[in-house]
């Protein structure tokens, strides 16, 4: 029997044996408390219900004010919160965009803990994002929650709760810029949530110019956002990721190259010419709000036509990616001050473009250190499916999904394509309320 199902059973049991002194009912005489086979000590009813799944536990907060109050306490969704967060992961939270006419999100949770030889009802996997269109999309869950934005507005929101709440940008003071999407980070030690703003910068002569200081907010604390001063000159990617407390993501600085006056082309300024941008990977601490930029451990061979370079969490740790062919080299960062990596290379069994007959992607990993590889972004595919290499085992793993051609019925017009956008590797059932950050 699953664990699961046998703390249903338990809960089940409790629910009949002792619904008057869990629902609060005063004629619940102290004798009848103290029989064992009647009293169940809260601390038990706690640590049951911390096993459950979030939705579960959602559901059995109408059990009893008993049970509201447990599962609603601020220390309980914490605990739960760092439960989740060492689990392995049982689905992966797929993000679609239509292009076609206005941009269009639809969210998909595709299980990949048992493996499907058929394909499943397209309405089971869907998730109802929050109502309004919006222009960017994280690319990374922070303790279960996403957020989205647009020129005015940025949204934080909790799939599993399905709640989300809507914050309002700071004005611009360089019109000619536009700010990008916001990095959620967030400081385990303080439990502090705070959103982080960035400017976008065509050129890289305008970026030593005029680069414009990042603004922050911290949730729940009643304050306005505010500028960091700190922050050295960088021009930032979307993707980040949240780990332990510190937010990374790649980012380009510009530097200048020495050249020979009779190099410079008369028809451009010397300054446009002698600048470039060098990409490094730019750490961000969430508590102390500094700023770090870290040199990237290596890079893969430009000649190969499937190159992917990416930042990752993996097993907990920052790492940087370089998947080529059928080949993963990573490296794990293991210590800031010494800027030490851990390099490790692995060789799928087979070539990625004979699996299925179409081109694959890394997109993560587990919280196990499975590689988690899906379909091209703009490239059409038949199904939604992914496939997972275990690099211990040295095992691959097809897990279908949906039919496409049925998903694109559903959420897209006759001319709509629905392109893979982000994948969640680490989105966690969270019972964390948008609301309560504010």
């Amino acid at each position: 029997m699953a664990k699961g199902d046998e703390n249903l059973k338990v809960i089940h049991r409790i629910k009949n044996s002792s619904s008057a002194y869990f629902h609060g009912d005063d004629k619940y005489d102290n004798t009848e408390k103290n029989s064992d086979h009647e009293y169940i000590p809260i601390d038990l009813t706690r640590e049951i219900l911390m096993r459950l799944p979030a939705k579960s536990i959602l559901r059995f907060r109408c059990v009893s004010k008993l049970w509201l109050s447990i599962t609603t306490e601020q220390d309980f969704i914490n605990s739960f919160t760092v439960r989740q967060s060492s689990i392995p992961s049982q689905s992966l939270l797929l993000n679609f965009t239509s292009y076609d006419n206005e941009r269009k999100h639809v969210f998909c949770m595709l299980p990949f803990h048992e493996k499907s030889t058929s394909y499943s009802d397209v309405h089971n996997f869907h998730i109802i994002p929050p109502g309004k269109d919006y222009q960017s999309c994280s690319s990374t869950s922070v303790n279960g929650l996403i957020t989205f934005g647009n020129k005015t507005e940025i949204v934080i929101w909790n799939p599993t709760m399905k709640e989300h709440i809507t914050l309002l940008k700071p004005k611009n003071p360089m019109e000619n810029y536009k700010i990008i999407g916001c990095r959620l980070g967030y400081d385990p030690m303080e439990n502090i949530y705070k959103l982080l703003l960035m400017a976008y910068y065509p050129c890289a002569y305008k970026l030593k110019e005029e680069y414009q200081n990042p603004q922050i907010l911290t949730l729940g604390s009643q304050e306005s956002w505010r500028v960091i001063k700190n922050s050295p000159d960088h021009q930032a990617s979307s993707d980040y990721y949240c780990i332990k407390g510190v937010v990374y993501y790649r980012a380009n600085i510009s530097f200048e190259e020495d050249r020979d006056d009779h190099s410079v082309i008369p028809s451009f300024p010397k300054a446009i010419l002698v600048m470039k941008l060098k990409e490094i990977i730019m750490s961000f601490d969430v508590r102390s709000e500094q700023f770090k930029s870290i040199q990237i451990p290596g890079r893969a061979p430009r000649h190969e036509s499937n190159l992917h370079e990416c930042l990752m969490s993996y097993q907990g740790k920052l790492a940087w990616v370089c998947s080529y062919s059928n080949i993963i080299k990573i490296w794990v960062w293991q210590d800031a001050e010494k800027q030490e990596w851990s390099e490790n290379e692995f060789v799928i069994p087979m070539p990625i473009r004979d699996l299925v007959g179409r081109t694959w992607s890394l997109n993560g990993a587990t919280s196990a250190g499975e590689f988690i590889y899906v379909a091209k972004s703009g490239k059409l595919f038949k199904d939604i499916s992914v496939f997972i290499y275990d690099p211990v085992r040295e095992t691959i793993r097809n897990v279908k999904g949906l039919d496409y051609e049925k998903f694109r019925r559903c959420y897209g017009s006759s001319n709509e394509r629905m392109y893979f956008l982000t994948s969640y590797p680490d989105h966690i059932e969270s019972l964390i309320s948008p609301k309560t950050l504010v």
